[in-house]
Protein backbone atom coordinates (compact mmCIF):
# COMPACT_ATOMS: atom_id res chain seq x y z
CA UNK A 1 0.00 0.00 0.00
CA UNK A 2 2.92 2.41 0.38
CA UNK A 3 3.71 2.23 -3.44
CA UNK A 4 0.30 3.96 -3.72
CA UNK A 5 -0.47 6.30 -1.17
CA UNK A 6 3.75 6.59 -0.01
CA UNK A 7 4.86 5.60 3.64
CA UNK A 8 3.36 7.73 6.77
CA UNK A 9 5.82 10.38 7.83
CA UNK A 10 5.48 9.38 11.69
CA UNK A 11 8.11 11.85 12.84
CA UNK A 12 6.00 14.52 10.93
CA UNK A 13 4.23 17.39 13.50
CA UNK A 14 0.74 16.76 11.53
CA UNK A 15 1.38 13.10 12.51
CA UNK A 16 -0.04 13.40 15.49
CA UNK A 17 -2.78 15.97 14.51
CA UNK A 18 -6.38 14.25 14.85
CA UNK A 19 -7.07 12.47 11.45
CA UNK A 20 -10.55 14.71 11.46
CA UNK A 21 -8.73 17.47 11.56
CA UNK A 22 -6.91 17.18 8.99
CA UNK A 23 -9.29 16.05 6.64
CA UNK A 24 -12.02 18.65 6.77
CA UNK A 25 -8.89 21.20 7.17
CA UNK A 26 -7.36 20.00 3.65
CA UNK A 27 -11.00 19.51 1.95
CA UNK A 28 -11.87 23.03 2.68
CA UNK A 29 -8.80 24.34 1.30
CA UNK A 30 -8.84 22.29 -1.96
CA UNK A 31 -12.61 24.02 -2.15
CA UNK A 32 -11.23 27.85 -1.86
CA UNK A 33 -8.44 27.45 -3.75
CA UNK A 34 -10.11 25.41 -6.47
CA UNK A 35 -12.28 28.57 -7.29
CA UNK A 36 -9.03 31.15 -7.06
CA UNK A 37 -8.90 32.54 -10.76
CA UNK A 38 -5.72 35.08 -10.48
CA UNK A 39 -2.39 33.57 -10.98
CA UNK A 40 0.00 35.75 -8.16
CA UNK A 41 -3.32 34.28 -5.31
CA UNK A 42 -2.55 30.64 -6.86
CA UNK A 43 0.80 31.30 -6.39
CA UNK A 44 0.54 32.10 -3.13
CA UNK A 45 -1.38 29.02 -1.94
CA UNK A 46 1.36 27.09 -3.76
CA UNK A 47 4.22 28.66 -1.55
CA UNK A 48 2.14 28.08 1.76
CA UNK A 49 1.44 24.28 0.90
CA UNK A 50 5.44 24.47 0.03
CA UNK A 51 5.93 25.64 3.11
CA UNK A 52 3.85 23.05 5.14
CA UNK A 53 4.98 20.42 3.36
CA UNK A 54 8.52 21.47 4.50
CA UNK A 55 7.24 21.67 7.97
CA UNK A 56 5.62 18.74 8.08
CA UNK A 57 9.22 16.85 6.54
CA UNK A 58 7.60 15.88 2.71
CA UNK A 59 10.53 15.31 1.21
CA UNK A 60 10.72 16.53 -2.72
CA UNK A 61 10.50 12.87 -3.84
CA UNK A 62 7.23 12.82 -2.26
CA UNK A 63 6.13 15.40 -3.89
CA UNK A 64 7.14 14.42 -7.34
CA UNK A 65 5.73 10.89 -7.09
CA UNK A 66 2.36 12.43 -6.25
CA UNK A 67 2.49 14.73 -9.40
CA UNK A 68 3.79 11.82 -11.40
CA UNK A 69 0.52 10.24 -10.62
CA UNK A 70 -1.89 12.94 -12.16
CA UNK A 71 -0.20 14.11 -15.17
CA UNK A 72 -1.76 11.60 -17.13
CA UNK A 73 -5.28 12.85 -16.12
CA UNK A 74 -4.36 16.70 -16.28
CA UNK A 75 -1.34 16.80 -18.59
CA UNK A 76 -3.66 16.72 -21.59
CA UNK A 77 -5.74 19.53 -20.86
CA UNK A 78 -2.62 21.66 -19.48
CA UNK A 79 -1.02 20.93 -23.10
CA UNK A 80 -3.85 21.02 -25.19
CA UNK A 81 -5.49 24.45 -23.51
CA UNK A 82 -2.96 27.22 -25.27
CA UNK A 83 -4.44 25.60 -28.47
CA UNK A 84 -8.62 25.52 -27.86
CA UNK A 85 -9.32 28.44 -26.15
CA UNK A 86 -9.54 31.32 -28.36
CA UNK A 87 -7.53 35.05 -28.09
CA UNK A 88 -4.66 36.69 -28.92
CA UNK A 89 -2.23 34.78 -30.52
CA UNK A 90 0.70 34.11 -29.20
CA UNK A 91 2.56 31.60 -31.67
CA UNK A 92 1.98 28.82 -34.18
CA UNK A 93 3.08 25.16 -34.03
CA UNK A 94 3.33 24.24 -37.98
CA UNK A 95 2.48 20.27 -39.07
CA UNK A 96 2.02 20.88 -42.59
CA UNK A 97 -1.44 19.34 -42.84
CA UNK A 98 -2.66 21.65 -39.71
CA UNK A 99 -1.47 24.60 -37.60
CA UNK A 100 -1.90 24.91 -33.98
CA UNK A 101 -2.10 28.39 -33.03
CA UNK A 102 -1.25 28.73 -28.95
CA UNK A 103 -3.12 32.22 -27.85
CA UNK A 104 -2.28 34.64 -25.02
CA UNK A 105 -5.70 33.49 -22.78
CA UNK A 106 -5.06 29.63 -23.50
CA UNK A 107 -1.90 29.86 -21.68
CA UNK A 108 -3.13 31.61 -19.00
CA UNK A 109 -5.92 28.88 -18.53
CA UNK A 110 -3.02 26.65 -18.57
CA UNK A 111 -1.00 27.99 -16.12
CA UNK A 112 -4.03 28.64 -13.77
CA UNK A 113 -5.21 25.15 -14.20
CA UNK A 114 -1.25 23.64 -13.41
CA UNK A 115 -1.22 25.93 -10.38
CA UNK A 116 -4.35 24.52 -9.26
CA UNK A 117 -3.65 21.24 -9.76
CA UNK A 118 -0.50 21.56 -7.63
CA UNK A 119 -2.16 23.00 -4.81
CA UNK A 120 -4.72 20.19 -4.47
CA UNK A 121 -1.77 17.61 -5.04
CA UNK A 122 0.36 19.36 -2.03
CA UNK A 123 -3.00 19.25 -0.13
CA UNK A 124 -3.86 15.76 -0.63
CA UNK A 125 -0.40 14.63 0.11
CA UNK A 126 -0.03 16.91 2.80
CA UNK A 127 -2.95 14.71 4.11
CA UNK A 128 -1.91 10.74 3.29
CA UNK A 129 2.20 11.62 4.53
CA UNK A 130 0.95 11.92 7.48
CA UNK A 131 -2.28 10.32 8.14
CA UNK A 132 -2.13 6.37 8.18
CA UNK A 133 -5.07 4.74 5.54
CA UNK A 134 -6.83 3.44 8.03
CA UNK A 135 -6.85 6.38 10.29
CA UNK A 136 -8.40 8.40 7.06
CA UNK A 137 -11.11 5.95 7.01
CA UNK A 138 -12.04 5.82 10.39
CA UNK A 139 -12.15 9.82 10.38
CA UNK A 140 -14.58 10.07 7.41
CA UNK A 141 -16.81 7.50 9.35
CA UNK A 142 -16.70 9.39 12.40
CA UNK A 143 -17.47 12.74 10.49
CA UNK A 144 -20.89 10.80 8.96
CA UNK A 145 -19.59 10.68 5.95
CA UNK A 146 -21.87 6.84 4.49
CA UNK A 147 -20.62 3.38 5.47
CA UNK A 148 -20.95 2.14 2.15
CA UNK A 149 -18.78 5.04 -0.01
CA UNK A 150 -15.76 4.49 3.26
CA UNK A 151 -15.90 1.10 2.71
CA UNK A 152 -15.90 1.33 -1.09
CA UNK A 153 -12.60 3.54 -1.19
CA UNK A 154 -11.31 1.02 1.56
CA UNK A 155 -11.73 -2.19 -0.46
CA UNK A 156 -10.87 -0.58 -3.87
CA UNK A 157 -7.54 0.41 -2.59
CA UNK A 158 -6.95 -2.77 -0.88
CA UNK A 159 -7.68 -4.86 -3.65
CA UNK A 160 -5.23 -3.54 -6.20
CA UNK A 161 -2.89 -4.57 -4.17
CA UNK A 162 -3.92 -7.75 -3.98
CA UNK A 163 -5.18 -8.09 -8.06
CA UNK A 164 -1.19 -6.58 -8.02
CA UNK A 165 -0.05 -10.07 -6.43
CA UNK A 166 -2.34 -12.06 -8.11
CA UNK A 167 -0.95 -10.68 -11.56
CA UNK A 168 3.17 -11.12 -10.32
CA UNK A 169 2.13 -14.65 -9.50
CA UNK A 170 0.96 -15.35 -12.97
CA UNK A 171 3.49 -13.67 -14.48
CA UNK A 172 5.95 -15.83 -12.59
CA UNK A 173 4.40 -19.20 -13.59
CA UNK A 174 4.36 -17.83 -17.21
CA UNK A 175 8.15 -17.33 -16.90
CA UNK A 176 8.77 -20.89 -15.34
CA UNK A 177 6.85 -22.48 -18.83
CA UNK A 178 9.26 -20.54 -20.46
CA UNK A 179 6.65 -18.38 -21.96
CA UNK A 180 8.46 -15.83 -24.25
CA UNK A 181 6.65 -12.23 -25.06
CA UNK A 182 6.40 -11.71 -28.69
CA UNK A 183 7.49 -8.30 -30.66
CA UNK A 184 4.18 -6.79 -29.44
CA UNK A 185 0.21 -7.24 -28.78
CA UNK A 186 -0.31 -8.28 -32.92
CA UNK A 187 1.90 -11.38 -31.84
CA UNK A 188 -1.03 -14.19 -31.97
CA UNK A 189 0.42 -16.33 -29.25
CA UNK A 190 1.49 -13.00 -27.48
CA UNK A 191 -2.54 -11.79 -27.35
CA UNK A 192 -3.76 -15.16 -26.55
CA UNK A 193 -1.66 -15.86 -23.37
CA UNK A 194 -2.83 -12.18 -22.43
CA UNK A 195 -6.08 -12.44 -22.70
CA UNK A 196 -6.42 -16.22 -21.56
CA UNK A 197 -4.33 -14.57 -18.27
CA UNK A 198 -6.91 -11.50 -17.96
CA UNK A 199 -9.75 -14.31 -17.89
CA UNK A 200 -8.24 -15.82 -15.17
CA UNK A 201 -7.77 -13.12 -13.05
CA UNK A 202 -11.21 -12.63 -13.33
CA UNK A 203 -12.04 -15.60 -11.97
CA UNK A 204 -9.07 -16.01 -9.27
CA UNK A 205 -10.52 -12.08 -7.95
CA UNK A 206 -14.25 -13.28 -8.01
CA UNK A 207 -13.05 -16.63 -5.78
CA UNK A 208 -10.63 -14.52 -3.84
CA UNK A 209 -13.50 -11.92 -3.25
CA UNK A 210 -15.88 -14.41 -1.87
CA UNK A 211 -13.28 -16.25 0.70
CA UNK A 212 -12.43 -13.08 2.15
CA UNK A 213 -15.81 -11.88 2.05
CA UNK A 214 -16.60 -15.23 3.80
CA UNK A 215 -14.08 -14.49 6.28
CA UNK A 216 -15.49 -11.41 7.36
CA UNK A 217 -18.72 -12.82 7.80
CA UNK A 218 -17.01 -15.87 10.29
CA UNK A 219 -15.45 -12.75 12.29
CA UNK A 220 -19.24 -11.54 12.74
CA UNK A 221 -18.65 -8.81 9.95
CA UNK A 222 -22.34 -7.01 9.75
CA UNK A 223 -22.10 -4.24 7.29
CA UNK A 224 -19.73 -1.85 8.71
CA UNK A 225 -16.37 -2.27 10.52
CA UNK A 226 -16.56 -1.89 14.35
CA UNK A 227 -13.63 -0.30 16.59
CA UNK A 228 -13.75 0.56 20.20
CA UNK A 229 -11.93 3.86 20.13
CA UNK A 230 -13.01 7.09 20.94
CA UNK A 231 -11.34 9.80 19.30
CA UNK A 232 -11.28 12.97 20.77
CA UNK A 233 -9.99 16.63 19.69
CA UNK A 234 -7.44 18.05 21.21
CA UNK A 235 -6.08 22.30 21.30
CA UNK A 236 -3.15 21.93 19.17
CA UNK A 237 -5.70 19.60 16.39
CA UNK A 238 -8.04 22.79 16.69
CA UNK A 239 -5.40 25.04 15.74
CA UNK A 240 -3.63 23.47 12.75
CA UNK A 241 -7.13 22.67 10.77
CA UNK A 242 -8.38 26.03 11.99
CA UNK A 243 -4.85 27.44 10.44
CA UNK A 244 -5.20 25.66 7.30
CA UNK A 245 -8.59 26.55 6.75
CA UNK A 246 -7.99 29.75 7.72
CA UNK A 247 -5.42 30.08 4.99
CA UNK A 248 -7.63 29.05 1.95
CA UNK A 249 -10.34 31.58 3.31
CA UNK A 250 -7.85 34.33 3.29
CA UNK A 251 -6.39 33.52 -0.13
CA UNK A 252 -10.15 33.83 -1.23
CA UNK A 253 -10.79 37.25 0.27
CA UNK A 254 -7.56 38.74 -1.03
CA UNK A 255 -8.46 37.39 -4.26
CA UNK A 256 -12.46 38.68 -4.30
CA UNK A 257 -10.70 42.05 -2.51
CA UNK A 258 -8.61 42.70 -5.71
CA UNK A 259 -11.48 42.92 -7.82
CA UNK A 260 -14.79 44.24 -5.63
CA UNK A 261 -12.88 45.87 -2.80
CA UNK A 262 -11.61 48.94 -5.05
CA UNK A 263 -14.41 49.41 -6.12
CA UNK A 264 -16.04 49.58 -2.87
CA UNK A 265 -13.46 51.82 -1.23
CA UNK A 266 -14.13 54.25 -3.87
Amino acid sequence: MDILLGKVKENSPLYKVDARAKVVAILIFIAFTSTLRALPVLGAAAVFMLSLAAAAKITPGIILKRLFWVIPFAGGMIVFFPFIIPGDAVFQLNFGLFILTATDQGISHAVMLSLRVFVAVMAVTLLVSTTKFNEITRALISLKVPTIFVELIEFTIRYIFVLTDEVARMKTARRARNFQNGGSLFCRHTFKTLGNSVAVLFIRSYERGERIYNAMLARCYAGHVRTNEQLSMRTADWCWSLSIAAAGLCLRLVEFGGVVWPTLLK
